[in-house]
């Protein structure tokens, strides 16, 4: 998603996606990869809904 730094005003950009627990640790190495500098939020998930199932 495009974003707007809150302080700097800067374009930045925003992934957003949804790992189970067993994925975080790979997650978090290939995001640091990419970019060392990467903010990650993570935030527990109860449910996702959605009407494409079939590509979730």
């Amino acid at each position: 998603m495009d974003a707007t730094g809150g302080y700097s005003k800067r374009s930045k950009s925003i992934v957003y996606f949804v790992v189970n627990r067993y994925q975080i640790n790979r997650m978090k190495e290939q995001v640091h990869e990419i970019d060392s500098g990467a903010y990650i939020i993570m935030s527990e998930v109860a449910d996702i809904f959605s009407n494409n199932m079939d590509k979730v």
